[in-house]
């Protein structure tokens, strides 16, 4: 079998691998997990390293993605050490979008775009960066400045809107109380 031939194979195992992990939030495929997964699903194998033809693989993916109008399932796989691998890079070309700064969070709403497309109760807020990512800019949820204060809803009056007191009796509309 031509290489061609294989790679079409393994990127058409490929798409139904990360759609299957983007069926669950927060989960992600590393480069050899895929490469295990799809050599298995299509039942072409290789003794090449995965970095040589897994690149061919998450390319033919993302071009599939882009032409049906999908999200970029290729944000779902990633390397040993959880970052985005060289292909990502790829979808932004075919977006015709430039390199953002930080390349691991925009694959962090890319991945959330595929979660929430694909998968259920996907929570509001910040997508989050992969485990090893996170850890290694040591964030992990934002947090409130000290001496924010909290923010609190004032009570109105109904009738003309001015700031009730504590007694929650508005002196203008009320002036006998």
């Amino acid at each position: 079998m031509s290489f061609r031939d294989a790679t079409v194979a393994w990127a058409l195992a490929a798409h139904e691998v990360l759609l299957e992990t983007a069926q669950d939030y927060g989960h992600f495929v590393t480069m050899n997990e895929l490469a295990a997964r799809v050599q298995e699903m299509s039942g072409v194998r290789t003794d090449a390293p995965t970095r040589t033809w897994v690149d061919a693989v998450l390319r033919k993916v993302a071009r599939r993605c882009r032409s049906a109008d999908e999200p970029p399932l290729t944000a779902l796989c990633v390397r040993q050490n959880h970052t985005v691998t060289d292909s990502y890079t790829y979808v932004l070309e075919l977006a015709a979008l430039p390199i953002p700064d930080d390349l691991e969070l925009h694959a962090a709403y890319a991945r959330w775009q595929c979660y929430h497309t694909y998968g259920t109760d996907v929570p509001a807020g910040i997508p989050p960066l992969t485990p090893k990512v996170a850890a290694r800019r040591g964030a992990t949820t934002p947090a409130r400045p000290a001496g924010a204060p909290e923010s609190t809803r004032v009570r109105v009056c109904d009738e003309c809107f001015v700031q009730l007191p504590a007694s929650g009796v508005c002196g203008f509309c009320n002036p006998s109380r």
